[in-house]
């Protein structure tokens, strides 16, 4: 039989290595490989105990740029890619946690990554302990080069609505053991939003009845996000990583802003609300890694940050012709520092069949925020949170487990007063290879966390002529149990699989609304305490079919949220069914995607927040180094883009509803350029990153 030579991709050789053993290395020359006539298949997806290992083809390679779109080609189930702005949700609008060689990354430098750097993608469905509670991890693994570089462009704007883009520019050179690179990322809005608000207000001095119709008010911000890396690698022995980064919010108008006018009965107002903000918040993070023999590593991280931030508000309701009433006119201006200090230590050894991880984390914040205008009150607060972990993992035939054991105590000081918390980590997960494609997987966990700072703030900001918020100082942590299963089947063109979580916060930390007397009026207290409970059920069941070898893929995935939301004071209630379907084309460098994605909704204490409902339509080419995209928001909407805000409360409903029209059929041109030069190698990569990003503020808008 005459002799065939096999080329295999950089993916099959990373499958075959990792079902071996996870970190080996496996170098195969194609030349040196002469075969008789023999089929080599490998599953795109390998199922482990804590991930699924997915394996990027040719064809989904080929009509990717970058990171985020290489995730969007590979249509991973309960994962949701935003065409417009790259966001990556699960499918119940749940934040995605991404990673790089195990380096919590930001969008922006998943943006970064070449494709064809990707060894595999770490699809982490029931994130292990160490990850914090994550809904989900997505985890690139990459190679990295020796010499040579990288520059990367990637710019989207509105050509019917120009106001809108997103730009991203990135670069990496190195020289022997050292390389230096720089990621940014611009994506400015300035747009219009057109609000409508319906509140009713049953205070004890008579029932309060608004009607507010919206005129298109500007939104603007300016987001940067910098970050500048240096990198030491001593080949497999150690490795030092320090990045400098600085994100950057420019907001002159808020997306809150409205000019409206307000009908209360025979009585009418002009409605001015109009608010600014801008941060920055440079951080510098050292990181170092040491790898041990017998497959040992220990990792150290290190992070300092400091948040200055300016938020400023206006806030007027003026009586029009006709009307009896005072002039109301709020006004707020709040000048916040942060400071924050993040150490982490974890040790990790790993067996052919068994795993074992222990670290340990500490972050120590302090706040000054003074509020100025209306109130004039400085807020001085120090928090502290330590968390240890360990975990195990082990597999035993087709059989394989994970338990982990984690504690967390948590400090807070504001004002003289102190209190100190523990709260219990322990974590379960198992998972069985049933054979003939079927795999199922449970996950039993318990955490905790602690207030957020600004709900702290032993200070009060009037919202408008009927309102105040006002935060709680005597808040304590929140203990939380949950539990998710995992039932899939996977063949050579269907994929089928069932999620379902279910979760319950112990005296969670929910807002609640009473009535007081303060100036001489009555006002709604808007404010947060701890409540009863809260239950959650989510289910998510999907179906994908693959064909011509992968290159044409259809997707449907269902949901079901249930919540119950348990007040002091209040039971609230709510169901919300949802889909999303999609259908993906791929072939030799073209690519064609329509989506469609309903409302996943969300019901927190007394708020029921609706999510985004939009579709997309587009078609692309990628070359090796450029390429570009056509894509079209909306195309069948009649009434364009909108949000909107449900308040359940008894004392003080409301709806606050806002759309953007010319959302509507609007047309999106993406251009993209890779120029990389120079040879490549594999060397380690960072494992852990910290960041800190809330600035503490108690917000006063509506």
């Amino acid at each position: 039989m005459r002799a065939k030579k096999f080329v295999f991709a950089i993916a099959l050789t990373s499958a075959m290595s990792s079902m071996a053993q996870e970190n080996d290395t496996v170098k195969v020359n194609a030349e040196d490989l002469v075969l008789q006539e023999v089929t080599v298949e490998a599953k795109n997806v390998i199922q482990k105990v804590d991930k699924q290992v997915l394996l990027p083809n040719k064809e989904q390679r080929k009509a990717s740029s970058n990171g985020i779109g290489l995730l969007q080609s590979m249509q991973i189930p309960r994962i949701v890619v935003n065409p417009t702005d790259n966001s990556v949700k699960t499918l119940t609008n749940q934040d995605v946690q991404l990673r790089i060689n195990g380096i919590e990354a930001t969008q922006a430098e998943v943006m970064a990554i070449s494709v064809k750097d990707v060894i595999r993608i770490e699809y982490h469905d029931q994130p292990g302990v160490r990850y914090n509670g994550a809904a989900a991890v997505i985890d690139y693994i990459v190679k990295h080069r020796d010499t040579g570089g990288l520059l990367m462009l990637d710019a989207s704007n509105g050509v019917t609505m120009t106001g809108w883009g997103e730009y991203h520019l990135s670069g990496k050179v190195h020289a022997g053991k050292s390389s230096i690179s720089l990621v940014s990322h611009y994506s400015p809005r300035d747009v219009y939003w057109t609000r409508t608000n319906e509140e009713v207000y049953n205070l004890s001095s008579g029932v309060v009845e608004n009607t507010e119709k919206g005129e298109p008010t500007r939104f603007k911000n300016n987001p940067v996000n910098l970050g500048l890396t240096y990198n030491w690698t001593n080949g497999e022995k150690n490795m030092l990583n320090i990045t400098l980064r600085d994100n950057m919010q420019f907001v002159p108008y808020a997306q809150s802003n409205r000019d409206s006018r307000l009908y209360q009965g025979t009585d009418s107002f002009s409605v001015h609300d109009h608010e600014s903000s801008q941060s920055v918040s440079p951080s510098l993070d050292i990181y170092y890694q040491h790898n041990l023999p017998n497959d040992n590593h220990i990792y150290l991280d290190v992070v300092g940050t400091y948040i200055s931030s300016r938020n400023d508000r206006r806030f007027e309701q003026t009586p029009l012709a006709g009307t009896q009433a005072d002039t109301t006119d709020v006004r707020s201006a709040v000048k916040g520092d942060k400071w924050s200090l993040i150490g982490e230590a974890i040790y990790e050894k790993k067996w052919e069949n068994a795993g074992l991880t222990v670290g340990a984390k500490h972050t120590q914040q302090w706040m000054r925020n003074t509020y100025l205008g209306d109130v004039d009150e400085t807020v001085n607060m120090v928090t502290a949170e330590t968390y240890a972990f360990a975990e195990v993992q082990q597999r035993v035939g087709r059989f394989s487990y994970a338990a982990g054991i984690g504690a967390m105590h948590t400090y807070i000081e504001q004002g003289g007063q102190k209190q100190s918390n523990w709260i219990a980590r322990p974590q379960l997960t198992m998972s069985v290879d049933c054979g003939k494609g079927v795999f199922w997987k449970y996950k039993a966990y318990m955490s905790g966390y602690q207030p957020s700072l600004s709900a702290m703030s032993d200070v009060a900001q009037q919202i408008d002529k009927y309102q105040i918020r006002r935060g709680n100082p005597n808040l304590k942590p929140v203990m939380f149990v949950a539990n998710e299963t995992e039932l899939s089947w996977q063949s050579k063109h269907v994929n089928l699989n069932l999620w379902a979580n279910y979760s319950y916060d112990h005296k969670p930390i929910m807002e609640e609304s009473y009535e007081q007397m303060t100036d001489g009026g009555q006002m709604v207290i808007r404010t947060y305490d701890n409540q009863r409970g809260f239950h959650r059920l989510q289910v998510a069941p999907s179906v994908q079919v693959r064909l011509l070898q992968n290159k044409l893929i259809f997707t449907v995935a269902p949901f079901a949220n249930y919540y119950v939301s348990l007040g002091n004071k209040y039971t609230h209630t709510y169901f919300n069914p949802g889909v999303r379907a999609s259908v993906m084309g791929m072939y030799n460098g073209w690519i064609f995607h329509a989506d469609v994605t309903t409302r996943s909704n969300n019901l927190w204490g007394e708020t029921l927040e609706y999510g985004e409902f939009y579709h997309t339509i587009g078609v692309g080419y990628n070359q090796d180094k450029w390429g570009f995209r056509v894509m079209m928001l909306n195309p069948f909407s009649a009434k364009g883009y909108s949000r909107e805000t449900k308040d359940l409360s008894a004392l003080a409903p409301n709806t606050q509803h806002a759309e953007m029209r010319d959302f509507r059929q609007m047309l999106i041109l993406n251009f993209h350029c890779n120029l990389d030069f120079g040879t490549q190698r594999r060397d380690s990569g960072k494992r852990i990153n910290n960041e800190d990003k809330e600035n503490g503020i108690l917000s006063g808008t509506k």
